[in-house]
Protein backbone atom coordinates (compact mmCIF):
# COMPACT_ATOMS: atom_id res chain seq x y z
CA UNK A 1 0.00 0.00 0.00
CA UNK A 2 1.19 3.51 -0.80
CA UNK A 3 2.11 5.52 2.29
CA UNK A 4 -0.02 8.63 2.63
CA UNK A 5 -3.36 9.86 3.96
CA UNK A 6 -6.82 9.79 2.41
CA UNK A 7 -9.49 11.98 4.02
CA UNK A 8 -12.99 10.73 3.22
CA UNK A 9 -15.99 13.05 3.56
CA UNK A 10 -19.35 11.28 3.48
CA UNK A 11 -22.27 13.63 2.91
CA UNK A 12 -26.01 13.45 2.51
CA UNK A 13 -27.57 16.80 1.59
CA UNK A 14 -24.62 18.56 3.18
CA UNK A 15 -24.37 21.57 0.87
CA UNK A 16 -24.86 24.00 3.74
CA UNK A 17 -22.28 22.22 5.96
CA UNK A 18 -19.46 21.43 3.58
CA UNK A 19 -17.92 24.89 3.47
CA UNK A 20 -16.55 24.86 7.02
CA UNK A 21 -15.67 21.16 6.85
CA UNK A 22 -13.58 21.61 3.71
CA UNK A 23 -12.03 24.82 5.03
CA UNK A 24 -10.59 22.88 7.98
CA UNK A 25 -9.37 20.07 5.75
CA UNK A 26 -7.63 22.56 3.47
CA UNK A 27 -5.69 23.87 6.50
CA UNK A 28 -4.06 20.50 7.27
CA UNK A 29 -0.37 20.76 8.10
CA UNK A 30 0.57 17.57 6.25
CA UNK A 31 3.26 18.97 3.97
CA UNK A 32 5.85 16.21 3.47
CA UNK A 33 3.41 13.29 3.08
CA UNK A 34 1.14 12.70 0.07
CA UNK A 35 -2.56 13.04 0.78
CA UNK A 36 -5.91 13.31 -0.96
CA UNK A 37 -9.55 14.12 -0.27
CA UNK A 38 -12.52 12.06 -1.47
CA UNK A 39 -16.03 13.48 -1.17
CA UNK A 40 -18.75 10.84 -1.36
CA UNK A 41 -22.17 12.17 -2.28
CA UNK A 42 -24.46 9.60 -0.66
CA UNK A 43 -27.80 9.92 -2.45
CA UNK A 44 -28.05 13.68 -1.90
CA UNK A 45 -30.93 15.59 -3.42
CA UNK A 46 -29.25 18.99 -3.09
CA UNK A 47 -26.13 20.20 -4.88
CA UNK A 48 -23.62 18.76 -2.40
CA UNK A 49 -21.21 17.54 -5.08
CA UNK A 50 -20.99 20.89 -6.83
CA UNK A 51 -20.70 22.83 -3.58
CA UNK A 52 -17.97 20.53 -2.31
CA UNK A 53 -15.90 20.93 -5.46
CA UNK A 54 -16.43 24.69 -5.50
CA UNK A 55 -15.38 25.04 -1.86
CA UNK A 56 -12.21 23.03 -2.39
CA UNK A 57 -11.28 25.00 -5.50
CA UNK A 58 -11.13 28.17 -3.39
CA UNK A 59 -7.91 27.00 -1.74
CA UNK A 60 -5.93 26.17 -4.89
CA UNK A 61 -3.99 23.30 -3.31
CA UNK A 62 -2.33 21.94 -6.42
CA UNK A 63 -0.51 18.93 -4.99
CA UNK A 64 -3.55 17.39 -3.26
CA UNK A 65 -6.15 15.45 -5.24
CA UNK A 66 -9.82 16.22 -4.57
CA UNK A 67 -12.30 13.83 -6.14
CA UNK A 68 -16.07 13.52 -5.97
CA UNK A 69 -17.76 10.15 -6.26
CA UNK A 70 -21.43 9.25 -6.03
CA UNK A 71 -23.00 6.43 -4.06
CA UNK A 72 -26.72 6.26 -4.83
CA UNK A 73 -27.45 3.60 -2.21
CA UNK A 74 -28.35 5.39 1.06
CA UNK A 75 -26.24 4.54 4.08
CA UNK A 76 -22.84 5.65 5.33
CA UNK A 77 -21.53 2.09 5.17
CA UNK A 78 -22.00 2.02 1.40
CA UNK A 79 -20.48 5.48 0.98
CA UNK A 80 -17.45 4.57 3.08
CA UNK A 81 -16.77 1.32 1.31
CA UNK A 82 -16.98 2.90 -2.12
CA UNK A 83 -14.51 5.59 -1.09
CA UNK A 84 -12.12 3.11 0.50
CA UNK A 85 -11.96 1.09 -2.69
CA UNK A 86 -11.10 4.28 -4.60
CA UNK A 87 -8.53 5.54 -2.07
CA UNK A 88 -4.88 5.83 -3.11
CA UNK A 89 -3.28 5.80 0.33
CA UNK A 90 -2.98 3.42 3.27
CA UNK A 91 -4.01 5.69 6.14
CA UNK A 92 -7.61 6.88 6.02
CA UNK A 93 -9.57 9.45 8.00
CA UNK A 94 -13.36 9.48 8.16
CA UNK A 95 -14.61 13.06 8.27
CA UNK A 96 -18.37 13.53 8.51
CA UNK A 97 -19.70 16.60 6.73
CA UNK A 98 -20.16 18.36 10.09
CA UNK A 99 -16.69 17.55 11.50
CA UNK A 100 -14.02 20.26 11.58
CA UNK A 101 -10.58 18.69 11.86
CA UNK A 102 -7.81 20.51 13.74
CA UNK A 103 -4.88 21.58 11.50
CA UNK A 104 -2.59 18.83 12.81
CA UNK A 105 -5.19 16.05 12.56
CA UNK A 106 -3.85 14.26 9.48
CA UNK A 107 -0.23 14.70 10.60
CA UNK A 108 -0.94 13.14 14.00
CA UNK A 109 -2.73 10.22 12.34
CA UNK A 110 0.18 9.58 10.00
CA UNK A 111 2.76 9.73 12.78
CA UNK A 112 0.77 7.43 15.10
CA UNK A 113 0.26 4.76 12.46
CA UNK A 114 3.94 4.93 11.53
CA UNK A 115 5.05 4.44 15.13
CA UNK A 116 2.51 1.80 16.32
CA UNK A 117 2.37 -1.16 13.97
CA UNK A 118 -0.13 -3.05 16.16
CA UNK A 119 -2.72 -0.25 15.98
CA UNK A 120 -5.45 -0.59 13.34
CA UNK A 121 -7.69 2.36 14.23
CA UNK A 122 -7.30 5.73 15.93
CA UNK A 123 -9.89 8.04 17.45
CA UNK A 124 -9.75 11.54 18.87
CA UNK A 125 -11.65 13.96 21.07
CA UNK A 126 -14.73 15.76 19.81
CA UNK A 127 -15.69 19.26 20.89
CA UNK A 128 -19.31 20.33 20.31
CA UNK A 129 -20.11 23.53 18.41
CA UNK A 130 -23.70 24.77 18.10
CA UNK A 131 -25.46 27.25 15.87
CA UNK A 132 -25.71 29.62 18.79
CA UNK A 133 -28.02 28.13 21.36
CA UNK A 134 -26.37 26.81 24.54
CA UNK A 135 -26.04 23.09 25.04
CA UNK A 136 -29.00 21.72 27.02
CA UNK A 137 -28.55 20.63 30.63
CA UNK A 138 -28.84 16.96 29.69
CA UNK A 139 -26.16 17.09 26.98
CA UNK A 140 -23.19 16.05 29.14
CA UNK A 141 -24.88 12.76 30.01
CA UNK A 142 -25.59 12.01 26.35
CA UNK A 143 -22.52 13.43 24.60
CA UNK A 144 -21.44 9.99 23.39
CA UNK A 145 -24.62 9.95 21.25
CA UNK A 146 -23.25 13.02 19.47
CA UNK A 147 -19.68 11.64 19.18
CA UNK A 148 -18.10 14.31 21.36
CA UNK A 149 -16.01 14.20 24.50
CA UNK A 150 -13.13 11.84 25.35
CA UNK A 151 -13.28 8.25 24.10
CA UNK A 152 -11.06 6.76 26.79
CA UNK A 153 -9.77 7.56 30.26
CA UNK A 154 -6.21 8.08 29.04
CA UNK A 155 -4.14 8.63 25.92
CA UNK A 156 -2.69 5.56 24.20
CA UNK A 157 -3.63 2.01 23.29
CA UNK A 158 -7.13 1.35 24.56
CA UNK A 159 -8.29 -1.54 26.79
CA UNK A 160 -8.88 -4.58 24.65
CA UNK A 161 -12.70 -4.44 24.68
CA UNK A 162 -13.07 -0.68 24.15
CA UNK A 163 -14.36 0.73 20.87
CA UNK A 164 -14.18 4.01 18.96
CA UNK A 165 -16.96 5.98 17.28
CA UNK A 166 -17.02 6.86 13.59
CA UNK A 167 -16.57 10.65 13.73
CA UNK A 168 -12.93 11.32 12.90
CA UNK A 169 -12.12 7.59 12.96
CA UNK A 170 -8.91 6.66 11.16
CA UNK A 171 -7.81 3.24 10.02
CA UNK A 172 -5.49 1.36 7.71
CA UNK A 173 -6.97 0.74 4.27
CA UNK A 174 -5.46 -2.75 3.98
CA UNK A 175 -6.95 -3.78 7.33
CA UNK A 176 -10.39 -2.40 6.49
CA UNK A 177 -10.47 -4.37 3.23
CA UNK A 178 -9.34 -7.48 5.12
CA UNK A 179 -12.20 -7.15 7.63
CA UNK A 180 -14.83 -7.31 4.88
CA UNK A 181 -13.04 -9.51 2.35
CA UNK A 182 -15.15 -12.61 2.98
CA UNK A 183 -18.02 -11.42 5.16
CA UNK A 184 -19.89 -8.22 4.25
CA UNK A 185 -21.47 -6.23 7.07
CA UNK A 186 -24.13 -8.17 8.98
CA UNK A 187 -25.97 -4.96 9.87
CA UNK A 188 -27.66 -4.71 6.50
CA UNK A 189 -29.46 -7.99 7.12
CA UNK A 190 -31.61 -6.63 9.93
CA UNK A 191 -32.92 -3.31 8.70
CA UNK A 192 -31.03 -1.43 11.39
CA UNK A 193 -29.88 2.12 10.86
CA UNK A 194 -26.35 1.51 9.66
CA UNK A 195 -25.51 5.22 9.90
CA UNK A 196 -25.24 4.69 13.65
CA UNK A 197 -23.59 1.29 13.77
CA UNK A 198 -21.14 0.64 10.93
CA UNK A 199 -18.29 2.12 13.01
CA UNK A 200 -19.06 -0.10 16.01
CA UNK A 201 -19.24 -3.25 13.90
CA UNK A 202 -15.88 -2.41 12.33
CA UNK A 203 -14.20 -1.89 15.70
CA UNK A 204 -15.65 -5.15 17.01
CA UNK A 205 -14.27 -7.01 14.01
CA UNK A 206 -10.85 -5.47 14.60
CA UNK A 207 -10.86 -6.49 18.26
CA UNK A 208 -11.96 -10.05 17.51
CA UNK A 209 -9.08 -10.34 15.04
CA UNK A 210 -6.54 -9.19 17.62
CA UNK A 211 -5.93 -5.63 16.45
CA UNK A 212 -5.57 -2.75 18.90
CA UNK A 213 -7.32 0.62 18.97
CA UNK A 214 -5.68 3.90 19.96
CA UNK A 215 -7.10 7.01 21.60
CA UNK A 216 -5.24 10.27 21.06
CA UNK A 217 -6.44 12.86 23.57
CA UNK A 218 -4.76 15.62 21.56
CA UNK A 219 -6.35 14.58 18.26
CA UNK A 220 -9.14 17.14 18.15
CA UNK A 221 -12.10 17.88 15.92
CA UNK A 222 -15.09 20.13 16.42
CA UNK A 223 -18.50 18.60 15.78
CA UNK A 224 -21.01 21.11 14.50
CA UNK A 225 -24.43 20.29 15.97
CA UNK A 226 -27.40 22.03 14.40
CA UNK A 227 -30.02 23.32 16.82
CA UNK A 228 -32.67 20.87 15.64
CA UNK A 229 -30.43 17.96 16.72
CA UNK A 230 -30.52 19.17 20.34
CA UNK A 231 -34.20 18.38 20.73
CA UNK A 232 -35.04 15.64 23.25
CA UNK A 233 -37.16 13.75 20.71
CA UNK A 234 -34.27 13.81 18.23
CA UNK A 235 -31.86 12.64 20.93
CA UNK A 236 -34.14 9.74 21.85
CA UNK A 237 -34.52 8.84 18.19
CA UNK A 238 -30.73 8.49 17.98
CA UNK A 239 -30.77 6.26 21.04
CA UNK A 240 -33.48 4.15 19.43
CA UNK A 241 -31.30 3.57 16.41
CA UNK A 242 -28.45 2.37 18.61
CA UNK A 243 -30.92 -0.03 20.21
CA UNK A 244 -31.96 -1.30 16.79
CA UNK A 245 -28.35 -1.91 15.83
CA UNK A 246 -27.80 -3.98 18.97
CA UNK A 247 -29.91 -6.75 17.45
CA UNK A 248 -26.73 -7.55 15.51
CA UNK A 249 -24.01 -6.03 17.67
CA UNK A 250 -24.81 -8.06 20.76
CA UNK A 251 -23.90 -11.18 18.76
CA UNK A 252 -20.39 -9.74 18.37
CA UNK A 253 -20.28 -8.91 22.08
CA UNK A 254 -21.09 -12.52 22.93
CA UNK A 255 -18.07 -13.61 20.91
CA UNK A 256 -15.91 -11.03 22.71
CA UNK A 257 -17.15 -12.24 26.09
CA UNK A 258 -16.25 -15.82 25.29
CA UNK A 259 -12.96 -15.23 23.49
CA UNK A 260 -11.38 -12.17 25.09
CA UNK A 261 -12.53 -12.35 28.70
CA UNK A 262 -11.21 -15.91 29.02
CA UNK A 263 -8.09 -15.60 26.84
CA UNK A 264 -5.13 -17.00 28.76
CA UNK A 265 -7.30 -17.49 31.85
CA UNK A 266 -8.51 -21.12 32.08
CA UNK A 267 -9.94 -20.36 35.54
CA UNK A 268 -12.23 -17.65 34.13
CA UNK A 269 -13.08 -19.88 31.15
CA UNK A 270 -14.17 -22.69 33.49
CA UNK A 271 -16.16 -20.32 35.71
CA UNK A 272 -17.95 -18.82 32.72
CA UNK A 273 -18.61 -22.28 31.32
CA UNK A 274 -20.24 -23.35 34.58
CA UNK A 275 -22.30 -20.20 35.06
CA UNK A 276 -23.54 -19.61 31.52
CA UNK A 277 -25.83 -22.69 31.23
CA UNK A 278 -27.64 -21.61 34.41
CA UNK A 279 -27.98 -18.10 33.01
CA UNK A 280 -29.55 -19.61 29.92
CA UNK A 281 -31.93 -21.98 31.72
CA UNK A 282 -33.09 -19.47 34.32
CA UNK A 283 -33.08 -16.31 32.21
CA UNK A 284 -36.24 -14.24 32.46
CA UNK A 285 -35.97 -12.57 29.06
CA UNK A 286 -35.37 -13.59 25.50
CA UNK A 287 -32.39 -11.22 25.25
CA UNK A 288 -30.62 -12.71 28.29
CA UNK A 289 -31.24 -16.23 27.02
CA UNK A 290 -29.77 -15.29 23.64
CA UNK A 291 -26.73 -13.75 25.34
CA UNK A 292 -26.05 -16.92 27.32
CA UNK A 293 -26.62 -19.24 24.36
CA UNK A 294 -24.34 -17.26 22.06
CA UNK A 295 -21.62 -17.09 24.72
CA UNK A 296 -21.70 -20.90 25.01
CA UNK A 297 -21.70 -21.20 21.24
CA UNK A 298 -18.33 -19.41 21.06
CA UNK A 299 -16.84 -21.21 24.09
CA UNK A 300 -17.54 -24.81 23.24
CA UNK A 301 -15.26 -26.67 20.81
CA UNK A 302 -18.18 -28.68 19.45
CA UNK A 303 -21.13 -27.25 17.60
CA UNK A 304 -24.42 -26.24 19.16
CA UNK A 305 -27.30 -24.66 17.33
CA UNK A 306 -27.11 -20.92 16.83
CA UNK A 307 -28.40 -18.21 14.52
CA UNK A 308 -26.84 -17.59 11.07
CA UNK A 309 -25.06 -14.36 12.04
CA UNK A 310 -23.42 -15.85 15.15
CA UNK A 311 -22.33 -18.81 13.04
CA UNK A 312 -20.65 -16.50 10.54
CA UNK A 313 -19.04 -14.42 13.29
CA UNK A 314 -17.46 -17.62 14.59
CA UNK A 315 -16.25 -18.46 11.09
CA UNK A 316 -14.93 -14.89 10.68
CA UNK A 317 -12.85 -15.22 13.84
CA UNK A 318 -11.34 -18.52 12.67
CA UNK A 319 -10.68 -17.30 9.12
Amino acid sequence: MTKGVTIIICTYNGADRLGKTIEHIARQSLTEVPWEVILVDNASTDNSSAVGQSEWDKYKICNVSFSVINEPKPGKLYAMQKAIKAAQYEYMITCDDDNWLAPDYAKRIYDTFESTAEVAAIGGRGIPVTEGQPLPDWFKNYEVVYAVGPQAKKHGIMPVRSILWGAGLSTRRSVYLEMYKTYPSFLIEHDVDIIFAEDTEYCLRLILKGYRLFYDADLVYHHFIADYKLDIKRRDAYLGRFKDANVVLRKYYAAMRAKLKTKGRPDIWLLLLLITPFNYIFSFSRKRAEKARNTLFHMLPFGIKSDPISTRIKAFIKE
